[in-house]
């Protein structure tokens, strides 16, 4: 565990904080012919050295840092547009290089994959996982089809209305439940006070220099998120209540 958190750390740095913008922005733009790229890749190599410690052995460092260079290049390759799968599946990548790394130093692989076995075989990890999933799309679209009445309403009433960033308010709903759930799981239930305080900031501007949304629109668009996360909440709470009951 401990190489595997040294490891971690160098990579963190290496990759956040001691890799400047402007080495970014020409490995994406040359690639492998990048410079940059192996300055990188050497920054990688020295800091996983030197945290790791083990001075009679720089394979390992070498082996990551290598591994480092070649994820890099392909999620250059195929992420053209900077998307947020790409970038988790590049950390994750990179995560798993370090955690195998680690496991080989400490001769621990086939222990820890055993483990990893059992922990994910476990009812309560399960339905955990479950009950998580459960609370991102699925309650998404149950809150959709009980609140679709009164989004047509808001349609009929201002069709023309463009006052929703597109897909912000299902990435809102689903970030809100898995905090949720995780609280409930937890069993830190004040702190879902503090995100429904925090939701209350959300207002709605009634002040509209053009007159084209009407002062109804705004008071029932208000109601409407709120039905809605009233809606959400209760879904989250109730799924982690029934996935703590598997283990209790």
């Amino acid at each position: 565990m401990t190489e595997f958190l040294l490891l971690l750390l160098a990579h963190v740095l290496a990759d956040f904080y001691w890799q400047p913008t402007s080495w970014v922005v020409d490995k994406k733009e040359k690639s492998f012919r990048s410079k940059y790229l192996y300055f990188h890749v050497g920054v990688v190599i020295i800091t996983s050295y030197l945290f790791l410690g083990h001075w009679d052995n720089p394979a390992p460092a070498i082996i990551i840092g290598l591994i480092h260079g070649i994820i890099d290049i392909l999620k250059i390759r195929f992420d053209k547009k900077g998307s947020a799968g790409w970038f988790v599946a590049d950390q994750a990548a990179h995560v798993i290089t370090i955690a195998v790394v680690a496991s080989l130093l400490a001769g621990s692989l086939t222990i820890s994959i055993d483990h990893l076995k059992v922990w994910l075989y476990s009812p309560k990890t399960l339905a955990q996982l479950s009950g998580a999933l459960l609370c991102l799309s699925p309650v998404s679209f149950l809150v959709g089809i009980l609140t679709r009445p009164w989004r047509d309403e808001l349609s009929e009433l201002v069709p023309d209305a463009n006052d929703n960033l597109a897909n912000a308010g299902r990435w809102i709903g689903m970030s809100e439940r898995l905090l949720i759930f995780v609280f409930v799981i937890v069993s830190q239930f004040s702190a879902i006070g503090f995100l429904i305080a925090a939701k209350s900031l959300l207002r709605y501007n009634d002040k509209n220099a053009s007159g084209e949304i009407p002062p109804a629109y705004i008071s029932k668009k208000s109601e409407y998120v709120l039905v809605g996360t009233l809606m959400s909440y209760t879904c989250a709470i109730a799924v982690a209540m029934a996935v703590k009951l598997f283990y209790q």
